[in-house]
């Protein structure tokens, strides 16, 4: 009976091996789907082959994340009992929560200060999209209870907001968690690619395949800017510089658009409505003042932006760079003739 079961064993090794190779054509053809969809993605032509793809650190956008922890602490702050405090903070918390009481003023102006520190400061988090979301958190307080401003200016009876009461750490975990949000999905539209041929920049957002394609013949230079936070986190930027400057300028101060309106004041209307349009036009120009500098401003879209493992892709895009250059030419013409002899 031993003799007899010894060939079914044989027979059951026999059909373990088709299994481990079906696994391993299973394995394949799913990297070359993946391969394929980087390619539609990238739009790459039929010869290139992609060599690395990329894409920004988790921590890449860390200053936006912390714009929304200022948000939550900034709401949180009009949540918290002053009244038993004797410092010095708790007696300006009072009188901010006092004199905010009737459209909530108070925070409005801790918000606006907050807003216009960001944008003074020219950095990675002044762009117009956060200096726009800041102002919409601002004045949200004072659109809600719009109504109860009116009442009390008389202008109407009662007001028709249903909402009386603003709960202010409600709406700073909302807002802040959307930020947090709208940074992830800005962060992930963001992917690279190193191929054989060229670097490509690609941002996925609302309009995809939108980005830019460099031959390597084309980069006059590759360096690297690296900062503080990214020595201390682990990443760095790598610039493909063309020689178009781009994402190089001076930032320039936007008072002129709060003294360009004042000509204006000549023309016809009330002296009340001049004061306020003059009012709100001096505002605006002070919320939207930036110092100036003139710094390499590294743009997402159009540089390694904040990657991880940044030496092994700065070494692939000098082994590139040397091959595409006139000097890498020549000299595979060298060996050529060489072999030929």
């Amino acid at each position: 009976m031993s003799d007899e079961e010894q060939p079914p064993a044989e027979e059951k090794n026999v059909e373990e091996t088709p299994v481990e190779e079906s696994s391993s054509d299973v394995e394949s053809t799913v990297l070359k789907e993946q391969n394929n969809k980087l390619k539609e993605k990238f739009r790459l032509t039929n010869d290139e082959k992609i060599l690395k793809d990329i894409k920004p650190s988790i921590f890449a956008f860390v200053p936006m994340y912390i714009i929304a922890l200022l948000i939550l602490f900034a709401h949180w702050m009009f949540e918290i009992n002053w009244d038993d405090g004797e410092s010095t903070l708790a007696t300006i918390m009072q009188g901010m929560i006092t004199f905010g009481k009737v459209g909530n003023f108070g925070f409005v102006l801790v918000m606006l200060t907050l807003t216009w520190f960001n944008r003074m400061l020219n950095g990675s988090t002044s762009g117009k999209w956060s200096t726009l979301y800041l102002l919409l958190v601002t004045f949200t307080p004072m659109i809600l209870s719009i109504d109860n401003i009116m009442e009390s200016l008389g202008i109407i009876e009662e007001g028709f907001i249903p909402l009386d009461d603003f709960h202010y750490l409600a709406f700073g975990i909302f807002w802040s968690a959307l930020f947090v949000a709208l940074t992830i999905f800005y962060q992930r539209s963001f992917h690279y690619a190193i191929t054989n041929h060229r670097v490509v920049f690609t941002q996925h957002l609302f309009i995809p395949g939108d980005g830019r394609r460099i031959l390597f013949d084309n980069i006059n230079e590759i360096r690297t800017q690296r900062t503080f936070m990214g020595a201390m986190l682990g990443y760095n930027t790598i610039i493909c510089d063309t020689g178009s400057q781009l994402g190089i300028g001076e930032d320039s101060m936007s008072v002129s658009v709060g003294s360009a309106g004042s000509s204006g004041s000549s023309e016809g209307g009330s002296v009340e409505a001049q004061v306020t349009r003059s009012f709100f036009k001096r505002l605006f120009a002070f919320v939207t003042y930036q110092r100036t500098r003139k710094v390499d401003l590294p743009d997402p879209r159009f540089s390694f932006f904040c990657i991880t493992n940044w030496k092994t892709v700065e070494n692939l895009l000098n082994e590139m760079h040397q091959k595409h250059s006139q000097s890498g030419i020549l000299n595979d013409l060298k060996d050529q003739i060489a072999e030929s002899q």
